[in-house]
């Protein structure tokens, strides 16, 4: 993970993105260093998934992988900091990527679909031998993902771990038009109606969120087929200080976690006490402790 300045101006640029984009602002791309700490150094390989790569970073070990997904707008540098913890913590294979369009992966033509996105990571976890036995952990819009990307790989997923997550049920509380039209949940910081002169980056958020358009519609539809797997360990971590700007929408964003927990049989539900929107920043031993708990419990 970038330093604490870096993280801290990509937080205050979260009111320009959305909880979709998660932290907001891709960190700036970077090659992992090794830690002389680890028992395993951090390789970062592309991998064809289709006529695109994807970026992928791997830390090898024995057991469960943990996979981690960032954050909307997010590349696989939020998880460079916690990647050697959970390394050293766990003994397990850790992996973070960058998706598509973001980071050192590629951009492709095709719209964002979660149903193709997943099937393109699966493809990349498969050439690389890490599409089974698996602990999903993702962090805002990634918790939403890791939601969808269990329900359609139940006989590879053996735990689930829910950051902050982005929910179904905060856009059913809220609305898909609200969601799309507040600055921090679907609204861009740039005018996405002239691709050509934009970034790579501003590109790859205006594929995720279906702009000019929307696709939040599509991905609710989509996800409200989705059916979590049973009987594997789930724990939901809420964040315990209020960041959203109005009382209303940080008392539904909790209201949308507990929701959530309650609708899957044995899972818990954790209150980062001393964490906003940021918790892998903010909390990083409480994520750590409850990763590991899940991997252990994993079968």
């Amino acid at each position: 993970m970038q330093s604490q300045p870096v993280a801290r101006r990509s937080w205050r640029a979260l009111d320009l993105r959305c909880v979709l984009l998660a932290l907001a602002t891709a960190l700036p791309g970077q090659a992992l260093a090794a830690n002389p700490d680890q028992t395993a150094p951090v390789v970062s390989q592309l991998v064809d998934v289709g006529g695109y790569n994807l970026n992928f970073r791997i830390i090898s070990g024995k057991g469960p992988t943990i996979l981690l997904e960032s954050g909307g707008g997010m590349n696989a540098t939020e998880w460079d900091a916690l990647a050697p913890q959970l390394a050293r913590k766990t003994g397990a294979t850790v992996v973070a990527y960058d998706r598509a369009g973001f980071g050192q992966s590629d951009l492709p033509e095709s719209k964002a679909d979660l149903r193709e996105d997943t099937a393109a990571l699966w493809r990349g976890l498969a050439k690389l031998g890490l599409d089974r036995n698996l602990v999903l952990v993702g962090h805002s819009y990634g918790g939403f993902l890791i939601r969808f990307e269990a329900a359609e790989h139940p006989e590879a997923v053996r735990g689930l771990v829910f950051v902050d997550p982005f929910t179904l049920e905060l856009v059913d509380a809220l609305g898909i038009d609200y969601c799309n039209n507040h600055p921090m949940m679907g609204k861009l910081s740039f005018d996405a109606s002239h691709p050509e002169a934009l970034t790579k980056e501003q590109r790859a958020l205006a594929r995720m969120v279906g702009a000019p358009g929307s696709n939040l519609a599509e991905k609710a539809a989509a996800m409200r087929k989705a059916v979590i797997p049973e009987d594997i360990p789930v724990r939901v971590i809420t964040s315990g200080v209020t960041w959203l700007p109005a009382a209303r929408e940080q008392e539904i964003w909790r209201k949308s976690h507990e929701q959530f927990t309650a609708s899957i049989k044995g899972a818990r539900l954790i209150v980062a006490e001393n964490s906003d929107h940021l918790i892998p920043l903010r909390q990083p031993d409480l994520l750590v402790s409850v990763v590991s708990e899940v991997v252990r419990l994993a079968k």
